[in-house]
């Protein structure tokens, strides 16, 4: 590389750095898509249909007869819209229970077959993913990056439209198959 490619990419990178730290995390508000009624809609249509073309692994459910367990933690603004969706439903033969799940109950969460993420610190948000991360659960959020970093299923607004960021990686990690239409939904994020 001569000097002035290096100069130019010295420059790019100064710039680059720039964005990123005005971009970063409480350098402005942004609106997640579960702060606006239609961000809420979609996301409870997709997390419902994830619910019904996932497959877990049968080591997911304590027996035969456990039900299907969609949880929150985390906010608020999802609950009563998932409530709604999910009572009365049966996946794959199970009565589907929804239930609100604390952050100090972490491990709680690892009995839920879904686990949506509202906004909530990013260290705590962390340090779920871990807890979760070989466990069959699959994870969702609209919290910036969280496919990037260990979530499993990311919606993001892409210029008024919902993007959906898959992480593979972690699907696979969790044993949760899905077929290629609902792979084809998303990006993947790894």
């Amino acid at each position: 590389m001569n000097i002035h490619n290096a100069r130019s990419s010295h420059s790019l990178l100064t710039r680059f750095l720039l964005l990123v730290s005005l971009a970063a995390p409480g350098a402005q508000a942004t609106v997640q898509l579960s702060d606006t009624p239609l961000g809420r809609r979609v996301m409870v249509d997709y997390i419902v249909h994830f619910a019904y073309h996932l497959q877990w692994p049968v080591n997911a459910f304590a027996n035969r007869n456990a039900p299907f367990r969609v949880c929150l933690m985390g906010g608020d603004s999802l609950g009563e819209p998932l409530q709604e969706r999910f009572r009365n439903q049966r996946i794959d033969g199970r009565r589907a229970e929804f239930e609100k799940v604390d952050l100090q109950q972490m491990l709680r969460a690892r009995k839920c077959q879904i686990v949506v993420l509202g906004p909530m610190a990013r260290a705590s948000l962390l340090k779920l993913l871990v807890a979760l991360e070989f466990f069959p659960v699959l994870t969702v959020s609209d919290a910036e990056r969280f496919a990037a970093t260990g979530g499993m299923i990311e919606f993001a607004d892409s210029g008024g439209e919902v993007a959906v960021r898959m992480n593979k990686t972690m699907l696979e990690k969790a044993e949760l198959k899905m077929g290629t239409s609902l792979f084809r939904l998303g990006r993947e994020a790894n």
